[in-house]
């Protein structure tokens, strides 16, 4: 690692001295408004897209005279001959012309998030510039978006379940500019990291493309994050209701020799103590109160700090971008409660340490025309302490009794626990695009993956779970073809994946007085499938996709996490086949843009892997089959950058398809799939006033409204209606109100969150908090 570490730090001092060309930066505008990913193209192999602000930027260009043509999508290419003698040039805006007016409204570029909304696949691309003033994080922003259902158990930091067309957990997998956040830490959930760090958010749904190198079962969700080519620092602090702040900074700086540096800082802070209404036990008969009690939690702080350093070269001969770089990251978390409010903690906490080094390459039009790599490589140290050691017996009001001296047990385990994770993984992929002309292009995408598990539990008298070390081993590799024709009206993607798993597990033995059993399984599947896309006409599109998609067990899912989470070394891959069919389109009246989707989808998942209670712990289980069709619809308006509406809603029927168990007929065939939300929808509306004064503020008010259908938290067919439990209907409002000064410089924003104070439930009897505030400052400052 020394000497890998010390070879690349000696490559890019080294290019920094050779490189003496100059440096060129330009602007890229249409009547006066910054236009995002032009080429701009100085001939010889060199040239830059522009960044969201128009802008570009060359470094290593030999002095002389070039021909330069730009050109975007939607504008006439644009030609120019400059002159470039200096050591440094920062050239005169370069204007385009929109190919067509419609009706008095400009034609805009091509954005990064159209691009990836037009591909074949059935994706959603979201935009966070709009929204990053606003004091959210991931999960805030994906709750919004149709077939999305984010659960939480609680306040800042809690546990929360992602839903994404019925598909839970790890079925859909999560990345941070194409890498997996399970290996990035805790600190790194979609609760924790604040928006004004990204840039946008991609939703894969049901297939995912070979580039993104993972066995996925229902979808993706890749996080992009800011990649503005010019220095840049983007700071922010808030302070809100139950004690609770956020902090957050990111900069990037690249000298004139093309050496970069990122750094970015986060931090977060809530005691979350709000109020709530629970049903609590009489300490004298046990029975459970008839009326709820009013009380507030009191062991659920939360507390997370990361850093990242990134550097390296950019723009070189040998590479369009090496880095190197470094994650530090430490979480607290108390925890108030098991699965459900039955069971109350008042000294169960986790802990946890992270440290990760980081490798990334990437180069285009490497060693032929048209054939691009990237490489990314982690490798990942992490502690994980779950302590659960008092010996008291809480209720809900705080009160306690001592448990007799010889007790043994702890507040939520059977027995006493200061139980360490001891966790070590390293993943290396590699992504090879070749376009062998307009029509064809390939890709191909190798990831492998290691993870080993250890702990200890100083408290136990007996042998532990991962007393030997657990080992997973997981290798990806996908082919993809895309094809092209009818002058990119039509658009087709084709692709395999083969997936290999290893695990090394010790099981444990039926006696405690018999060492633990070693265990060594393998597993190999295929997975295959295909996207389409027709323009039916120019802003109205048709896309069909079908995957035959696998996962494999994840080694949170096998091994649990010692306290509330149990392991199960029985899992089987899931296997699902996957269908999309959706219509999209946009049109403009003068000053009006409509904009409207519909979508299908039709899974048929086997051996799909769920979270069920376990007492008041929980583990994952199989499940044989399963059926799912749903439905997203979507409605967009824009007036004049001042009125934007959003609407959609999503109706997914998840139902055990299983005719027999056990020999028998299965009493369950055809019901739903119980604690899982089947009808939701949300609805936004925000007004932008006219820019005023010198400094062009603004002012924004933005109002967000949540709707989640009652559900079952148990199988529909089994017992009286009259005593179901239930997860009742939620209806959640919020508004934020924001000032923007200094030309953008100078953010601030006034939020309340449920401001009818309603009574929130995503879990059964875990209530959300209440009516809470927060005030978020925000500055952003970029080198002009």
């Amino acid at each position: 690692m020394l000497r890998l570490s010390g070879l690349i730090i000696s490559i890019i001092f080294s290019s920094s001295l050779w490189a003496q060309e100059a440096f060129v930066q330009g602007k890229v505008l249409a009547h006066g408004i910054s236009i995002e990913n032009a080429k701009v193209n100085f001939g010889n192999g060199k040239g830059a897209y522009t960044d969201s602000l128009g802008v570009f930027i060359l470094n290593n260009l030999q002095k002389g005279t070039y021909t330069v043509q730009v050109s975007a999508f939607g504008f006439e290419s644009y030609t120019t001959q400059v002159n470039i003698f200096k050591d440094t040039n920062y050239l005169k805006s370069i204007p385009l012309t929109p190919i067509q007016e419609m009706e008095g409204v400009t034609v805009s570029a091509e954005t990064d998030n159209q691009k990836v909304q037009e591909e074949a696949f059935n994706v959603t691309a979201i935009d966070l510039k709009p929204v990053q003033n606003l004091n959210l994080n991931v999960n805030d922003v994906l709750d919004g978006t149709p077939g999305i259902r984010v659960r939480e158990s609680g306040g800042t930091g809690a546990n929360f379940s992602f839903s994404l067309n019925g598909f839970t957990g790890k079925q859909v997998r999560f990345f941070i500019d194409g890498l997996p956040t399970d290996y990035l830490g805790q600190a790194f959930g979609l609760n924790i990291v604040p928006i004004n760090l990204l840039d946008r958010i991609e939703v894969y749904k049901g297939v995912v493309p070979v580039r993104l190198g993972a066995d996925v079962l229902g979808g993706a969700v890749n996080i992009v994050t800011k990649n503005i080519s010019k220095d840049f620092v983007d700071a922010s602090y808030s302070l809100g209701s139950f004690n609770t702040h956020k902090a957050a900074v990111v900069a990037r700086h690249t000298s004139k020799k093309n050496f970069l540096i990122n750094t970015s800082a986060f931090y977060t802070f809530s005691e979350n103590n709000y109020f709530m209404d629970a049903y609590l036990a009489n300490p004298q008969t046990g029975a459970i109160d008839k009326d709820p009690t009013r009380i507030r939690r009191f062991n659920d702080a939360f507390r997370s700090t990361t850093a990242l350093l990134e550097m390296g070269v950019v723009n070189k001969n040998f590479a369009d971008r090496l880095l190197l770089g470094f994650i530090a990251s430490e979480t607290y978390k108390e925890v108030q409660q098991g699965a459900n409010m039955t069971k109350v903690a008042g000294h169960v906490f986790t802990k946890e340490h992270t440290f990760i080094p980081t490798l990334k390459y990437a180069k285009d039009d490497l060693f032929t025309k048209g054939l691009d790599i990237k490489v990314s490589a982690i490798y990942s140290e992490r502690q994980a302490i779950t302590v659960d050691t008092s010996s008291r017996v809480y209720d809900w009001r705080g009160n306690y009794t001592e448990k007799d001296f010889s007790a043994t047990s702890g507040e939520l385990n059977w027995y006493k626990s200061y139980f360490t994770f001891n966790d070590k993984a390293s993943l290396v992929t590699t992504t090879l695009d070749y376009a062998l002309n307009k029509k064809h292009s390939f890709t191909f995408n190798n990831t492998f993956s290691w993870f080993q598990r250890q702990g200890e539990d100083t408290l136990s008298y007996s042998e532990v779970p991962f007393s030997n070390p657990n080992i997973l081993q997981k290798n990806f590799m996908g082919l993809s073809y895309k094809l092209k024709l009818l002058e990119g009206k039509w658009e087709s993607t084709a692709f395999i994946k083969h997936f290999s798993f290893r695990s090394i597990l010790y099981l444990e033995p039926d006696s405690e007085y018999e060492d633990f059993i070693r265990t060594d399984a393998q597993q190999n599947n295929t997975g295959y499938g295909a996207a389409t896309t027709y323009h039916l006409k120019k802003n109205l599109q048709l896309k069909a996709s079908y995957e035959n998609a696998y996962r494999l067990p994840e080694g949170y899912e096998i091994f649990g996490d010692g306290l509330l989470l149990k392991r199960n070394y029985e899992l089987l891959a899931e296997q699902s086949q996957n269908f999309n069919l959706s219509l999209g389109g946009s049109k403009r009246i003068k000053a009006h843009k409509f904009q409207g989707e519909f979508g299908f989808i039709y899974r048929l998942p086997q051996n799909m892997i769920r979270l069920v209670a376990v007492g008041i712990a929980s583990k994952y289980q199989n499940l044989l089959s399963t059926e799912v069709t749903g439905y997203e619809v979507a409605f967009k308006y824009t007036y004049k950058k001042r009125i934007h509406v959003e609407l959609n809603t999503t109706y997914q029927n998840m139902i055990n398809t299983n005719q027999f168990f056990g020999g028998y007929d299965d009493p369950l065939y055809l019901d739903r799939i119980p604690n899982i939300p089947y009808f939701f929808g949300n609805g936004s509306i925000t007004v932008n006033s006219k820019e005023f004064g010198e400094q062009k503020n603004k002012i924004s008010v933005r109002w967000h409204t949540l709707f989640v259908e009652e559900f079952y938290l148990k199988w529909p067919s089994q017992g009286s209606t009259a005593f179901k439990n239930i997860i009742p209907r939620q209806i959640a409002h919020n508004l934020a109100i924001t000032y923007k000064g200094g030309k953008g410089k100078y953010n601030l924003t006034f939020s309340c969150n449920n401001i009818l104070d309603s009574q929130l439930y995503d879990n059964f009897k875990i209530q959300k908090p209440g009516r809470n505030f927060n005030l978020k400052l925000r500055y952003f400052i970029t080198k002009k």
